[in-house]
């Protein structure tokens, strides 16, 4: 999820930025009080999504805020999103699949990012462990296994690994909900996976064929410089994999919570499409979105 799943928050109302980033610093307490308080510094703003879509599945209607200092922020209250089931589960799933993210990027990494990385992972690692989420920890690595066999395979199809970190998504998604609960949230993390592990290896593109790492994209067109087709045909998929994903989203049960539509829609309508703009010909890679 890291980096793709956000707003454009120029779209988005004052009261609907002011939740989102309230949910951001709720995130963060709970993952220092139930997995440590060093974890907090893996955490990423893609965490939010699934707060939020995990907010729909519990009882509270209206979720509360109060104004707290925190280390990051010693000197000025900033308003945190109270805990409730939905934030916590948030913060113990993030750990896991931070933990696991660093140590795939620890075996693919050298020079001063690996060192980056060693760095990180012993705390990510902890923070997974207390997470405490066994199950979810043994899906997690039994999906990213089968992606990296396939990596090493040299696959050559992006469709077999993407629907792999589509599986995983979704189960991350899914998981602990009642049985009739989990099969749109599912949806939702199986499309938004998918569209994630795609955009990363166009995005990665250039580098990965430069330093002659795994790209499924580098395998189907030889490590040639992407011409106006190739992007055109790259971003057609992402973009029809946005669509199935609207398709889940919208089958979500928002009900009256209509500032926790507004900010879903947002990232999915809006900031997808606005992350996957590098594939723009003649266009500079643009910004993250913050």
């Amino acid at each position: 999820m890291f980096g793709y799943v956000k707003p454009v928050v120029n779209e988005m109302l004052v009261k609907e930025h002011e939740f989102y980033k309230a949910t951001y610093c709720g995130i963060c307490r709970a993952m220092k009080k139930h997995t440590g308080t060093l974890s907090s510094v893996t955490l990423s703003y893609d965490s939010i999504f699934l707060a939020l879509l995990r907010m729909l599945y519990i009882e509270d209607k209206d979720f509360s805020a109060r104004n707290r200092r925190c280390i990051a922020h010693p000197l000025k209250k900033r308003p945190m999103l109270d805990e409730n089931s939905a934030i916590e589960y948030t913060a113990r799933a993030f750990a896991v699949l931070t933990y696991y993210k660093l140590r795939d990027d620890f075996q693919d990494e050298r020079g001063a990012k690996r060192a980056a990385v060693a760095i990180a992972k012993p705390i990510a690692e902890h923070a997974s462990a207390k997470a405490e989420l066994d199950a979810l920890s043994e899906i997690v690595s039994d999906r990213l296994g089968k992606i990296d066999a396939l990596e090493k395979a040299e696959c050559a199809s992006v469709d077999e690994p993407a629907a792999l970190f589509g599986e995983l998504l979704g189960e991350i998604f899914a998981y602990g909900l009642a049985e009739g609960e989990r099969l749109v949230p599912y949806e939702v993390g199986y499309h938004l996976g998918k569209f994630i592990y795609a955009a990363d290896a166009a995005e990665d593109y250039d580098s990965d064929v430069k330093k002659g790492r795994y790209n499924p994209y580098a395998l189907l067109y030889k490590g040639a410089p992407l011409t106006r087709e190739n992007r055109e045909s790259i971003k057609c998929g992402l973009l029809l994999e946005c669509k199935r994903l609207e398709s889940a989203v919208n089958l979500l049960p928002f009900g009256t919570r209509a500032t926790i539509e507004n900010i879903i829609n947002n990232i999915i309508y809006l900031g997808l499409v606005k992350r996957i703009e590098f594939l723009d010909k003649n266009e500079e890679k643009t910004t993250e979105v913050k």
